[in-house]
C-alpha cells in the first residue's frame, strides 16, 4: 500500500470512533477497505479501462452525480484531485507535500508540469487544505500563495498492528525463508526511487563494507522515478542488498521488529509515514535531519544530513557496537510514536469539516 492508501485507511476506520454526528457516504468504483454500518456505502460503475485513464473520469463524470442526487453537504479526498465543476458542496482536500515544488530535480519534467496544472486549480476549488505536517503547511503557504488560514494541520498516526512483537526462532525462520531475509540487517521502508535517497543508501553500504562490517540491508517498496537505474547499482550489490517490491501487508510490523535497524535518509518528505510505523515497534531510526522528519522523530530517533554518508555509517556504527545506546533509542522510539494516535489527531479533521459546514 502506499502512502496515500494507509492515510486513507486510517481515516476510514477511526472516524466512527470520533464522530456521531455526522454522517458519511463511502464512495469507491472498488471494493472497500473496510465494511461496517457506520458509512452508506456507493459503488458507482466498475470499468476495464487503465486505472490513470478511469479515474480522472470517474473523478470528473460519475462521481459529481452522485454527490449531487446524495445531497452530499461536503466531498473529502485523501488526495488533491477534485472534480473539475464546483458543486453545490464543500470540497476538502489532502496536500501531502510539494516535492516538486521542493526537490524538483528528482520528478521528470512532463510530471512537474501535470503538478503545476492541477495542484493550483485544485487548491483554487477547495474550501479548506488539510495536510500531514506543519512543514508541509509551511512549504504550502510558500510554494502555493495561499492563506494561512485555509491550511490545516493534521499530523499521521499508525494502525495498532505496529507495535513492539515477541515472536518464537521458529515464526522468525518462517519470515526469513518466505522473503529470503538476512540473519541481521538494516531495513529501508518507501518507494525504490531517487528523492528517498537509495543512492545515498548504497553508498552507505559500500563504506560499511570497505570498513569490514559485514550487515545486510533489506529494501521494501515499490519502483519510482529513476527505478531502472537504481535497480542495476542494487543487483550490482546482491550479496549485501536485498530488493522487494511486495510484501503482504501483515508481514510488515514483523520485519520491523526482526530488523536492527531502520534508515530513511530521504531527501524530502511530506510526513515519512515508514518513519513512525518503525518508531511504534521499537526500532531505532536513522533518518535525515530535513522537511518534517525531525518534527515527526523528535528525539525518537538519529538524524543526519541527507548528503552526509559518513555520518549515517558512524551512527550505524554506534547502535551496532553500543548495546545500552541502541536499547535505549528503541525506547525512545516508542515514546516518541505515541504522540501520534487517532485521538489524538482525528479531531483535528473533523473540526475542518465541521467549520467548513
Amino acid at each position: 500500500m502506499t502512502g496515500i492508501n494507509r492515510v486513507l485507511l486510517n481515516i476510514v476506520k477511526y472516524i466512527p470512533q470520533f464522530d456521531n454526528v455526522n454522517k458519511y457516504y463511502l464512495y469507491t468504483y472498488d471494493d472497500p477497505p473496510i465494511k461496517n454500518n457506520y458509512y452508506t456505502y456507493i459503488t458507482t460503475i466498475k470499468n476495464k479501462l487503465p486505472r490513470q485513464i478511469y479515474e480522472h473520469y470517474w473523478l470528473n463524470f460519475i462521481l459529481p452525480d452522485f454527490l449531487s442526487k446524495q445531497n452530499i453537504d461536503l466531498f473529502f479526498t485523501p488526495y488533491v484531485l477534485v472534480p473539475l465543476k464546483k458543486g453545490k458542496y464543500k470540497n476538502v482536500i489532502v496536500i501531502h507535500d510539494v516535492m516538486t515544488k521542493a526537490c524538483k530535480e528528482h520528478y521528470s519534467f512532463h510530471y512537474r508540469k501535470y503538478m503545476d496544472m492541477i495542484v493550483p486549480l485544485a487548491i483554487k476549488r477547495s474550501d479548506a487544505i488539510v495536510t500531514v505536517s506543519e512543514s508541509s503547511m509551511k512549504d504550502i503557504i510558500k510554494y502555493y500563495n495561499v492563506p494561512e488560514e485555509k491550511v490545516h494541520c493534521m499530523h499521521l498516526w499508525t494502525d495498532e498492528k505496529y507495535k513492539p512483537i515477541n515472536f518464537s526462532e521458529e515464526e522468525k525462520k518462517l519470515l526469513q525463508k518466505k522473503y529470503n531475509l538476512p540473519k541481521k540487517f538494516i531495513l529501508f521502508v518507501g518507494a525504490i526511487e531517487q528523492r528517498k535517497n537509495i543512492s545515498g543508501l548504497l553508498k552507505i553500504s559500500d563504506i560499511l563494507k570497505s570498513k569490514g562490517i559485514n550487515i545486510s540491508f533489506v529494501l521494501v517498496g515499490s519502483a519510482g522515478f529513476g527505478f531502472k537505474q537504481l535497480q542495476k547499482e542494487i543487483t550490482a550489490r546482491k550479496e549485501r542488498i536485498t530488493y522487494l517490491n511486495y510484501v503482504d501487508e501483515g508481514d510488515i510490523p514483523y520485519i520491523y521488529n526482526l530488523t536492527s535497524i531502520f534508515i530513511f535518509p530521504s531527501h524530502y518528505e511530506g510526513f515519512g509515514l515508514p518513519v513512525l510505523e518503525a518508531m511504534k515497534c521499537g526500532t531505532p531510526v536513522l533518518t535525515s535531519d530535513n522537511s518534517s522528519l525531525p518534527e515527526v522523530v523528535g528525539e525518537g530517533g538519529l538524524l543526519c544530513n541527507a548528503d552526509d554518508v559518513d555520518s549515517f555509517v558512524e551512527n550505524i556504527k554506534l547502535l551496532l557496537w553500543n548495546k545500552e545506546f541502541y536499547n535505549s533509542m528503541g525506547n525512545k522510539a516508542r515514546k516518541q510514536a505515541e504522540k501520534f494516535t487517532p485521538e489524538l489527531q482525528l479531531h483535528k479533521l473533523i473540526d475542518v469539516f465541521n467549520r467548513i459546514m
